[in-house]
């Protein structure tokens, strides 16, 4: 899976920029601040750190379990 794909796969899972709510919830538990999140929600950051990429993969990776 290339870095765009994985991206793209992450995106799909995160709450829409309007759930608030939810978007808190990923930022705790994911440990990637609300408006980074909120950002890349909204595509506004286009290229993420990997840093951030890998903790809210992980992140998704939990939930799914």
């Amino acid at each position: 899976m290339s870095c765009d794909d994985l991206l793209d796969h992450i995106k799909a899972k995160l709450p829409a920029p309007h759930d608030r709510a939810g978007l808190e919830k990923v930022a705790a538990g994911s440990g990637v601040p609300f408006h980074t999140l909120l950002k890349i929600v909204k595509g506004e950051t286009a290229d993420p750190r990997i840093s951030t990429v890998q903790n809210l993969a992980r992140y998704l990776g939990r939930e799914a379990a």
